[in-house]
């Protein structure tokens, strides 16, 4: 019998992941052995899926958020290429962008279909790592700056549930003196000097649950996209959530978009960042360089045949 292991935070979505888990075991039973983990706390999920080889089964499930999701494909990136399962995602979380920009979503039966079918599809990962020798691996976006300090504050907060909560994060971000730093950035070779308040590093197009600041980004293209916004009003920064709220991605001449492949970030004050959507960087740190280095395909996913 083909052998599966699903690991899942059973507090994401108000315990929703658990009764997937429990569903998903039970439209299974007759085909595929499925083993089930719990993740307890920070890091579970990597570690957990760090010892899952092809050899101890096919595929590994992130049942959960995109906290989640970012584990388990961390934890699978340790593991060599060649002995590297599939990685299947189960949406239960508030944001899901990296199951989003899959077209993957929260039906269980698309994904028994393509485990059933074997189908997969092989998406970029980007490896980010930080001048104190901190690394992780980055599947949907990279935030610094403005953008990081958004979401240090998101998980300051209980409520409202869900992308209300990073809303409301923005808004209260805006009541701070907003970033403005100087970034040295080396892109494909080349050196750039910026004046930047925010960097946004985008695998996908959508982050935070609800804003598009990266239409064009697409998680298999062999290319990452990212958009740099000059030092701004307050005004201006609220023009600019709003259109990516409606799905539009922002357009201004302090604006500056483009792709690359390595990038590396040089600032001239510590860096707030985070990645897939946890934090990564506080400024208490004083971490001022990071260095992004994408490798297409690097990454099996189990999705729904197209």
């Amino acid at each position: 019998m083909r052998r599966l292991v699903a690991i899942l935070n059973p507090r994401a979505d108000r315990g929703r992941s658990a009764r997937l888990a429990a569903s998903l075991r039970e439209q299974l039973r007759d085909r595929f052995e499925l083993t089930l983990l719990q993740t307890q706390a920070r890091g579970d999920g990597k570690a957990q899926a760090a010892r899952c080889t092809r050899d101890e089964c096919e595929a590994v499930l992130a049942i959960g958020g995109d906290g989640t999701v970012h584990e388990v494909a961390n934890g699978l990136m340790t593991i060599e290429a060649e002995r590297r399962p599939a990685m299947g995602i189960v949406p239960a979380g508030s944001g899901n962008d990296v199951a989003f920009a899959l077209g993957i979503g929260k039906e269980l039966e698309p994904l028994i279909e393509s485990l059933e079918a074997n189908s997969t599809r092989s998406i970029d990962v980007a490896s980010v790592r930080a001048a104190d020798g901190r690394m992780c691996f980055l599947l949907n976006n990279m935030g610094l700056l403005l953008e990081g300090e958004i979401n240090l504050a998101s998980h300051r907060y209980h409520w409202p549930r869900g992308s209300g909560l990073y809303v409301r994060a923005v808004i209260s971000s805006m009541m701070r003196r907003l970033p403005a730093a100087r970034l040295t950035l080396t892109i494909d070779g080349k050196t750039h000097e910026r004046n930047a308040m925010i960097l946004s590093v985008a695998n996908g197009p959508r982050s935070g649950g609800k804003f598009f600041l990266a239409t064009d980004a697409a998680i298999d293209d062999g290319r990452m996209n990212y958009v740099l916004a000059a030092p701004a009003g307050r005004l201006q920064v609220l023009r600019m959530a709003a259109a990516a709220l409606r799905g539009s991605p922002p357009q201004a001449a302090w604006i500056e978009r483009g792709e690359f492949r390595s990038m590396s970030i040089a600032s001239n004050f510590p860096l707030a960042a985070h990645v897939d959507g946890e934090p990564w960087l506080r400024p208490e740190e004083g971490v001022r360089q990071v260095s992004l280095e994408l490798t297409p395909g690097a990454l099996s996913v189990l999705c729904p045949a197209t």
